[in-house]
């Protein structure tokens, strides 16, 4: 998935348009690749432009603003007058705990760059929606769920309304089981 995010350097806030009348809203899905191009303007309205010096970076992903990052990366690739980070495979143990069984999950996507020793971050809402079909799904296994239905059907044809199972052996010996006492009908 692809999106862009436009960085006021004079409010250091984020938006997704450059005159920043919109608020950014992240969106990406587990287990997809994610390319953000974040663009740095001066003020609303102004040409993008890259950093001077020799800025680092660091993009992370998180459950919340202060938690553990779900997904990172610490690569921008500059542009001509933007950065992008990409990150191959929006994935985690964590980012998989925390969504769960979930649609999607609302997180803080951060951006932070370093540029001689000062440290300057933005922080945008993010929507990391579920897996079309998780690496460790499989298909089916019709084989074992008929066995599972059959066993099923039969135990409920030899248990009688009185609480017991009835067994039968191969000499056509009949046992009844109680489920509740472990004790024979009387």
């Amino acid at each position: 998935m692809e999106s862009t995010v436009f960085v006021n350097l004079t409010t250091r806030a984020a938006a997704a348009t450059i005159s920043g009348i919109a608020a950014p809203v992240l969106s990406c899905r587990l287990q997809t690749a994610l390319d953000l191009t974040v663009s740095f303007i001066a003020t609303s309205g102004d040409d993008p432009a890259l950093l001077t010096g020799s800025p680092t970076f660091r993009f992370a992903l998180k459950a919340t603003a202060t938690g553990t990052p779900l997904a990172f990366t610490n690569t921008a690739t500059p542009t001509a007058d933007s950065y992008v980070f990409s990150i191959a495979s929006v994935d985690s143990a964590a980012l998989r705990t925390a969504i769960g069984d979930q649609p999607s999950l609302s997180a803080t996507a951060e951006i932070e760059w370093t540029i001689s020793g000062v440290v300057e971050r933005v922080s945008f809402p993010c929507l990391i929606g579920q897996a079309y079909i998780r690496t460790a799904d499989s298909a089916p296994d019709p084989t074992s769920e008929a066995a599972d239905a059959w066993l099923i059907a039969q135990l409920a044809d030899r248990i009688n309304a009185g609480g017991y199972l009835r067994l039968v052996n191969a000499d056509g010996d009949v046992f009844h089981i109680g489920l509740n006492t472990g004790e024979p009908p009387v």
